[in-house]
């Protein structure tokens, strides 16, 4: 139904895609302005007071590799053990173009795991790395994200 209302309006495939590109465009824009950001997830138990895990993302930048260091921590209570799983997600302008797991132990209420994520072959534009911190059960405890415009 679509198609034929862009066929009867004769609006060119063309100009359909450059609104597309432009549209997206400025949605990578707007949202390369972070450089870290963090979310919360809440667990409660009848025995212990609530504990709050969040985590934030640093990213940083040299010589054709990104550096993307993920942090967790736990307040109120500790990290649940014994080891976590960070999955990160990159993209370059919207697109998903790497993948990485890390299982890692844990001990404390925080730890920090880093991984490098090469640079896609595009180049230069807007990445965002998409960090999701599993626990040992493989149930996602927290995720954060952050941005980095090259």
């Amino acid at each position: 139904m679509i198609g034929r209302r862009i066929m009867r309006t004769r609006i060119e495939t063309s100009r359909l895609v450059l609104a597309l590109f432009v549209g997206l465009s400025i949605a990578s824009v707007m949202m390369a302005t972070p450089v870290f950001a963090s979310t919360t997830t809440t667990t409660t138990s009848a025995s212990r007071p609530t504990t709050t895990y969040s985590c934030t993302v640093n990213i940083a930048y040299a010589s054709g590799t990104f550096t993307v260091k993920t942090v967790v921590t736990a307040t109120n209570g500790y990290l649940p053990g014994p080891s976590l799983t960070d999955y990160l997600q990159s993209y370059h302008s919207g697109t998903l173009y790497n993948t990485q797991s890390v299982k890692f132990s844990v001990g404390t209420n925080q730890a920090s795991i880093t991984m490098n994520v090469p640079v896609s072959s595009a180049g230069t534009g807007a990445y965002s790395f998409s960090s999701t911190i599993l626990n040992s059960k493989g149930s996602q405890i927290t995720a954060c994200s952050g941005t980095y415009s090259l």
